[in-house]
């Protein structure tokens, strides 16, 4: 979770060569109005992403509910409403009810939606990058640690 916004103020227009000073950085003390903050606590969990793609990539333009839950197997139905509901609300996805009976509901995402999938892409592919560069990272902070703790 992010706990706080950092927001960057652009560079000034006047700026000649790139010695120049980096740009004043702030803290928003309010997370909550983070723009940044918000989004991210959109899509740090472990199901959406996965929701989002398999709304993306579906051959089908809508989802049915069951058929989300089919393909993502084993969420449970709370999760996937929780986060079907967040992105409804977040207007990534609409949910349509026709009156049917039984009741018919299906998912689609926006093209809002659609866009944070661009996004995300892009992060996948810095973490294909660098996925290996980190994980080294990570065994030797762990070695590191258990020298000094022995």
């Amino acid at each position: 979770m992010v706990y706080g916004c950092i927001l960057l103020i652009k560079q000034q227009e006047n700026m000649q060569n790139k010695n120049q000073p980096l740009p004043a950085i702030a803290a928003e003390p309010d997370h909550k109005n983070c723009p940044a903050s918000f989004a991210l606590a959109l899509i740090a969990n472990k199901w959406s992403v996965k929701i989002l793609y398999t709304l993306a990539l579906a051959p089908e333009t809508n989802l049915r509910f069951r058929e989300i839950q089919r393909r993502l197997a084993p969420i449970t139905q709370r999760e996937l409403t929780k986060h079907l509901r967040a992105f409804e609300e977040s207007g990534l996805a609409t949910r349509t009810v026709y009156a049917e009976v039984p009741p018919r509901v299906e998912y689609a995402l926006t093209p809002l939606g659609q866009s944070l999938c661009e996004t995300v892409g892009a992060l996948s592919v810095w973490a294909e990058k660098h996925g290996a560069e980190i994980q080294k990272n990570r065994e030797a902070f762990a070695r590191e640690k258990a020298q000094t703790a022995a």
